[in-house]
């Protein structure tokens, strides 16, 4: 991340072969109160991800430990 980095943020990374050398890709998503959170990707294998809505996973959380 950039030295100004945002206070909140999301991130997902993956480590990746390119030739013969190593490498740490990233993701990173701003986030802000009162605004919905982002889906990043939840990497399975090199080349498989499934979105992870983080939004949804929070909002069922919440109602699971009837959280207001």
């Amino acid at each position: 991340m950039s030295p100004e980095a945002p206070p909140l943020y999301a991130a997902a990374c993956r480590s990746t072969k390119h030739d013969d050398k190593w490498l740490l890709e990233t993701w990173t998503h701003t986030l802000k109160l009162g605004e919905p959170l982002p889906t990043v990707p939840l990497w399975l294998a090199d080349d498989l991800a499934a979105p992870l809505n983080l939004e949804e996973s929070y909002e069922e959380s919440c109602y699971i430990l009837n959280i207001p």
